[in-house]
């Protein structure tokens, strides 16, 4: 592996400040236009695979769908994905954001919110996993330009520092929590960031956080890369597709085949697990 701290992509104390005070932060220009373009390709191309028997519009769909057509571990099924998810620079930034020496994956996923896709509702990520509060990260890759028309993200300032909040149902199965209205953001809104291809948002694992509604005639592509502090523990015993997949006991350090570690950089790009969840939609079991 690569020294820990030999990063291909060094980002500045500020930057790192401004993560620790508001939870989220971009980091411009991290792909070049040429690479992006492969891997825009090789996402864009998976995604299509999986989707192919689907025919519905975006009203016939439910309302969680409506939202984005959600492909979730793409490196897993694609030799042409695995390199971005497994990207050494990407994954660099993501331990010098955190400021943790080693970084291993949690996921990654495409988010395709289609012409007319309706607004993503409001919520903290890491309130979803039996992980607690260690450290985890967001890459959010923008394939093309995002702004306030198409579905960029918005951001509740400093919302990570509150902890884990009430669980939002963001599949609306149930009626799910307004997590905007909770006593403990004091009434802090969300804040528009836009960003373009080729720029990475990062969101701490429990910034309360939402994407817009896809106003435009265009999809609106992105593809995003989960990161947990390597010596992160589970912590409880509810289902989690990945853990429950590689045997991750409660108090065990998370780790397996399906989340290898991305930082350092491994000399080789990891081999995919032999099991693999559902092709479209959230994994929750195994």
């Amino acid at each position: 592996m690569n020294s820990p701290g030999n990063y291909p992509h060094n980002i500045s104390l500020s930057t790192v400040r401004e993560f620790d005070d508001n939870g989220f932060v971009v980091t411009p220009g991290v792909f070049e236009a040429e690479e992006l373009a492969r891997y825009t390709s090789a996402v864009d191309a998976e995604v299509a695979r999986r989707t192919d028997h689907d025919e519905r519009s975006v009203a016939e769909k439910t309302t969680y769908e409506q939202s984005f057509i959600q492909c979730m571990r793409l490196w897993e099924t694609s030799q042409y994905v695995l390199p971005f998810t497994c990207h050494a620079g990407l994954a660099g930034v993501a331990a010098q954001l955190l400021q943790v020496e080693s970084v291993r994956l949690w996921q990654d996923q495409a988010l395709y919110k289609q012409a007319g896709g309706r607004e993503t509702t409001p919520h903290q990520d890491q309130t979803f996993w039996p992980i607690g509060q260690e450290p985890l990260i967001s890459a959010w890759i923008p394939l093309d330009d995002v702004t306030g028309e198409n579905g960029a993200m918005s951001y509740v300032p400093g919302s990570h520092k509150v902890g884990r909040l009430k669980v939002v149902d963001i599949t609306h199965s149930t009626d799910p929590y307004d997590i905007l209205q909770d006593p403990a953001l004091n009434g802090a809104r969300p804040q528009l960031v836009e960003a373009g291809a080729g720029d990475v948002v990062w969101h701490h694992g429990l910034t309360v956080h939402q994407a817009g509604a896809n106003k435009t005639g265009t999809c609106r592509r992105v593809f995003t890369v989960v990161y947990v502090a390597a010596n992160a523990k589970r912590i409880k015993a509810w289902p989690a597709y990945p853990l429950d997949r590689d045997d991750v006991a409660v108090g065990d350090v998370i780790a397996g085949p399906g989340m290898p570690v991305l930082w350092p950089a491994p000399e080789q790009l990891p081999n995919p697990p032999a099991i693999v969840s559902v092709a479209v939609g959230p994994q929750i079991e195994v």
